[in-house]
C-alpha cells in the first residue's frame, strides 16, 4: 500500500534547509515570532519550536529603556555651546554650524514596540543573530 502525492505540509520539515531558513529569518528579524516563521516557511509551529530550540538554540531577550539622565550641569554647559555655536555662525565668523552631529559613535535601531511581547529580540548565544 503507497500513500499519493498530497498537498499540504511536508511530514519532515525539519532539514537543513528549514534550519537555515529559519536561521535567516531570525538573523534578519529578531522581533519575529513563530506565528510569522510559520507562514513565511508553511511549517508546523512545533517544527519550528524543534529547529529553534533543538538546533539554533538562541536566547529570548526583552529589551528595555534605560534611560541616561543629564545633570544640570551638563544641560547647562550643552546649552552655552549651542549658543556660541549659533552667535558665530550668524555673526558670519563660521559655518562649522552645518558640520555639527549631536550623539555619540554608536548605532541604535528604534523601534517603538507596544506590547513588552513585542520587544522581546532572539539572540544567538554566539552573539551574532
Amino acid at each position: 500500500v503507497q500513500d499519493a502525492p498530497r498537498s499540504g505540509r511536508p511530514s519532515t520539515s525539519v532539514n537543513e534547509q528549514t534550519v537555515d531558513a529559519v536561521r535567516k529569518i531570525i538573523e534578519d528579524d529578531p522581533h519575529s515570532t513563530y506565528r510569522q516563521i510559520e507562514n513565511i516557511l508553511g511549517i508546523s509551529s512545533t517544527a519550528i519550536n524543534s529547529i529553534i530550540h533543538d538546533y539554533l538554540n538562541p536566547g529570548k531577550v526583552c529589551a528595555r529603556w534605560v534611560p541616561h539622565k543629564l545633570t544640570d550641569d551638563q544641560k547647562q554647559l550643552g546649552l552655552q555651546f549651542c549658543h556660541h555655536s549659533l552667535k558665530r555662525f550668524e555673526e558670519g565668523q563660521s559655518r562649522c554650524v552645518f558640520g555639527i552631529i549631536t550623539g555619540d559613535e554608536s548605532w541604535f535601531y528604534h523601534y517603538d514596540p507596544e506590547l513588552k511581547e513585542q520587544s522581546k529580540v532572539w539572540m544567538s548565544t554566539m552573539g551574532n543573530a
